[in-house]
């Protein structure tokens, strides 16, 4: 595994917000298995917004695998990288993806983030999701560095429920139980993405180093003010990646049996499906199958409906969020909006045998933008509140739990 891009931390002279011009930022090194600024899956959405609006409060290290082992053509992939994006990180080194690195382990990506805390100094580290729990939990421990360990699902349990489509994860569910529970018990902070995780963690650690930060928007870009879109012909618009087994199941069962029902009851509905890799037999009357979209905004303002109909979800679905922020109404399955309050008129649920007597009904009577939603949306789910109470807890129950730093080289590697 090579190491594909790095680039040196800088003093940008920007005080923390809340802080005195004389005060420095803090210091946060962020590992990360995807690339925060490739936007292809809902963890990686939630990853740019953790490391952009982190980096508001402190003087961010990233230390990612590149491309999320996802096919994006070239140009697009220049211009997510860091020179030209808004992550606003002070320092990067990007390593190239491996399979065997994200599922296991990648001696590569340990490595750098080695080197970087036995060169200099951090206040704080974060291991964002799934099997970063391994290098949060080693380098934490070497370098007594207060670990925050951020969640985007139980990841143990996901790997469970895929197993039905995919025996390798069974065969990994232990080591995933094993690495996830280790860097709830080392962290000083456990960051989850719905109370239901939360009740998981809770059975691991006292809920008091725990915090719930659902997933958000940016309210800038993601709003009900733009003008409301055609009503012929109707666009209902599914958004996922299609490397998810959760999304081809829902991508399947849109293709195969909602669209054709929907067609029998109005015949001008279109189906968009937007997502990187979808199969080649998505396919069918009136479906449109974009592949990767580097824009999504102009599909959700298009679009008259969005459907969610996963069998099953973990985490909180990014797709129902988003497109509530937008002003539209979601028709979603209980299992994909389990990690939602439900007092928001424009989600609603059916179960799936209903979904194409649903859309119907729904087409007739919804707007296609309702705005009445998202005030309460935005309290709840805004990325810039979010994070400012994020920043809160990291600072209360990180700061000063540092027991001091370790000499370089001590407690070893396992590597060496």
């Amino acid at each position: 595994m090579k190491v594909l891009e790095t680039i040196q931390s800088v003093d940008t002279g920007a005080p923390a917000i809340g802080a005195s011009r004389g005060d420095a930022k803090k210091k946060l090194l962020y590992l990360a298995l995807c690339d925060p600024d490739l936007e292809v899956t809902g963890a990686t959405v939630r990853m740019g917004a953790f490391v952009r609006h982190l980096a508001r409060y402190y003087d961010v290290t990233l230390v990612n695998m590149a491309g999320s082992g996802h096919r994006v053509e070239e140009p697009i992939e220049e211009r997510f990288r860091d020179r030209d994006n808004c992550l606003g990180v002070s320092g990067r080194v990007r390593v190239e993806f491996s399979r065997a690195g994200y599922f296991l382990l990648s001696p590569t990506l340990y490595h750098q983030a080695d080197a970087l805390l036995r060169s200099r100094r951090f206040d704080y580290l974060l291991a964002d999701y799934g099997l970063a729990a391994v290098y949060g939990k080693l380098l934490s421990r070497r370098y007594r560095v207060p670990l925050i360990y951020s969640s985007h699902n139980v990841e143990y349990r996901m790997y469970q429920d895929l197993s039905k489509h995919d025996f390798r994860r069974t065969m990994l569910a232990p080591y995933v139980y094993w690495a996830e529970r280790g860097a709830c018990r080392a962290a000083s902070l456990v960051i989850t993405i719905s109370d239901r995780d939360r009740s998981q963690y809770a059975k691991w650690i006292p809920t008091h180093r725990i915090e719930v930060i659902p997933q958000g928007f940016d309210p800038e870009a993601a709003n009900p003010f733009y003008e409301p879109p055609a009503k012929s012909p109707p666009v209902v618009l599914f958004v996922g990646s299609f490397r998810s087994e959760n999304n081809r199941v829902a991508g399947r069962r849109i293709v195969k049996e909602i669209a054709p029902a929907v067609l029998q009851m109005r015949s001008d509905v279109r189906f968009q499906l937007i997502g990187a890799d979808p199969p080649s037999d998505f396919k069918g009357s009136n479906i449109d199958c974009r592949g990767f979209v580097e824009d999504l905004n102009p599909y959700m303002k298009r679009a008259n409906l969005v459907i969610a109909p996963l069998p099953f979800a973990h985490g909180m679905a990014t797709k129902i969020v988003s497109a509530l922020a937008f002003g539209k109404t979601v028709l979603s399955t209980p299992e994909a909006a389990a990690g939602i309050a439900r007092n928001y008129r424009q989600l609603e649920l059916a179960p799936l045998g209903a979904f194409a007597a649903k859309i119907v009904e729904l087409l007739a009577a919804r707007p296609a933008v309702d705005p009445d939603d998202f005030a309460a949306l935005k309290a709840e789910y805004a990325w810039p509140n979010l994070m400012a109470r994020l920043h809160e807890r990291i600072e209360a129950c990180c700061a000063g739990s540092n027991p001091g730093r370790s000499l370089p080289g001590c407690g070893g590697s396992p590597w060496q």
